[in-house]
């Protein structure tokens, strides 16, 4: 079992892994799949870190980093940041 917040950084790192490697791009109405996510994750056998304590529940926690972490990188692409 791992702690929440090293699953949370890895669930954040290996869902931009994921959408590289599927090729994901962000569409009008039209979401990423963490029902395809998790499948790759157990197919890269990654799926250990879908194992931590939760209050509600280890998955449902999951689902929001991954979809955070992704329409993080979505707005961050639209509006990037200059120096």
């Amino acid at each position: 079992m791992h702690k929440k917040a090293d699953a949370e950084r890895m669930i954040r790192h290996l869902a931009l892994e994921w959408m590289g490697e599927t090729g994901y791009e962000q569409k009008q109405g039209h979401y990423p799949s963490f029902s395809a996510f998790t499948t790759w994750l157990e197919r890269k056998h990654y799926s250990h870190y879908l194992k931590f304590r939760s209050r509600v529940s280890p998955r449902f926690e999951a689902e929001g980093w991954f979809e955070s972490e992704i329409r993080d990188y979505w707005r961050s692409r639209r509006f990037p940041l200059t120096g």
